[in-house]
Formats: C-alpha cells, sequence, structure tokens
C-alpha cells in the first residue's frame, strides 16, 4: 500500500506542479520565478522512485522545481481535467484539478481528485503560503483502493524563490 500511495503521489505531484505553473499569482509574496520545495515532516517519496524531470534528489529526499512565468499570473481560480492521468498498473485514469489563489493572504492551494479503472481513487491536498522568498505548506494524500481502508498521509513542506526561470 505504501507504494501505490508513493506512485500515486508523485503522479499527482506531476500534475499539481504543472497546473501550479499556470496560475501563478503577481502578489508582492508570491514571485515570478523558478521555486523548489520539498518535504520536511511526514512521508516522503521512496529512494529509488523514478522522478519527473522538474524533481531531483536532494539533502533530504525530493526536491520538485517549478517555473512561475510573469505571463501566466493572476487568475483567482482554475479547474482542469486531465483525461489521461499516468497510467502505470493502476489501467486508465482521469484527474479533476481545482487552483484557487488568495492574493491578500498570499496562499495558493490545488485540489486534485483522481480516479482508475483498477479501482484506485486518490486525492491530493496542497496549500502554499508565500513569505517573500520562501513558502511553506502542506500536502495531504488520501489513497482509496477496493476492499481496502482509506489511507491518509499528510506531510509539511518548505521551499524557496531560487531566482529567474530558466530559458527554454
Amino acid at each position: 500500500m505504501r507504494t501505490v500511495a508513493a506512485v500515486g503521489a508523485t503522479a499527482i505531484l506531476i500534475l499539481v506542479s504543472e497546473m501550479w505553473v499556470c496560475i501563478a499569482g503577481a502578489e508582492d509574496a508570491i514571485k515570478s520565478g523558478k521555486w523548489e520545495f520539498w518535504t520536511v515532516e511526514g512521508p516522503k517519496i521512496p529512494p529509488g522512485t523514478q522522478l519527473p524531470p522538474e524533481t531531483r534528489w536532494g539533502f533530504d529526499g525530493a526536491i520538485t522545481s517549478i517555473c512561475v512565468p510573469e505571463t501566466t499570473l493572476n487568475p483567482p481560480h482554475v479547474h482542469r481535467h486531465v483525461d489521461e492521468a499516468p497510467r502505470g498498473k493502476f489501467g486508465k485514469g482521469s484527474c479533476d484539478i481545482d487552483m484557487t489563489t488568495d492574493a491578500t493572504t498570499a496562499t495558493r492551494s490545488a485540489l486534485t481528485n483522481c480516479a482508475w479503472s483498477s479501482g484506485l481513487t486518490t486525492q491530493f491536498e496542497m496549500v502554499f503560503h508565500f513569505h517573500g522568498d520562501t513558502l511553506d505548506g502542506t500536502m495531504t494524500n488520501r489513497v482509496s483502493l477496493p476492499n481496502k481502508p482509506l489511507t491518509e498521509r499528510s506531510s509539511v513542506l518548505k521551499g524557496r524563490y531560487v531566482g529567474p526561470c530558466n530559458a527554454r
């Protein structure tokens, strides 16, 4: 079950990171540019897990980097449906992603609900609070398999502003 949760969390983290780039805010505390974040408390991606391109192994686990371009700033809420969720051994899947930005509190949140043909369902929730060049937040992953109890794991996140986005 731990492997299922880790694989599901990694797949959803990729989707949420992609969405997060699209709706970054222009508030003073949320800077455009390259940000990275990592888990400081709670379950971490197991060593040896294949990481997406925007994630690397760091000092204490996986570090995810995202680019927040100035040209994609400002919508308070975005919804996206993804028909082709990462497959693997869980079969065909789809996800609904809702991202919300609260400019007054420099907070960004994401809620992702996914379902696969195998019966696996996941809910992935992330909340980021920006403080100038740093961020803190939480990540909660809920996994349900047929004939198994719901599992829930939460992590505390920290992050930092790295600088301008790399040219592509």
